[in-house]
């Protein structure tokens, strides 16, 4: 069974990206398949599990706004079972 969990807050500063980072490394390392998704343009969740945001050929942005299939968005991390959908400055 798939779940969702959001890290949500409109104020910044508050620790969306560390919980968000640190949620998705921890359920990865317990052996659970997990796609962290990185939808702030800052892009700090990506760079946070070691994606390099200017190698990328496409990413949630592409998805949501130019029909991207997110298959080829999807990058897989250094971290067991963590996959990500890396941000894109776009979204500012």
């Amino acid at each position: 069974m798939c779940r969702v969990i959001a890290v949500s807050n409109q104020k910044g500063g508050v620790g969306k990206t560390t919980t968000a980072v640190n949620l998705s490394s921890a359920f990865g390392a317990a052996g659970k398949r997990t796609l962290l998704v990185d939808t702030d343009p800052q892009g700090n969740s990506s760079s946070g599990v070691g994606i390099d945001r200017r190698k990328l050929s496409s990413s949630v942005y592409d998805v949501l706004i130019r029909d991207a299939d997110i298959h080829e968005a999807i990058q897989t991390t250094e971290f067991n079972h963590l996959d990500l959908l890396p941000s894109s400055l776009d979204l500012a």
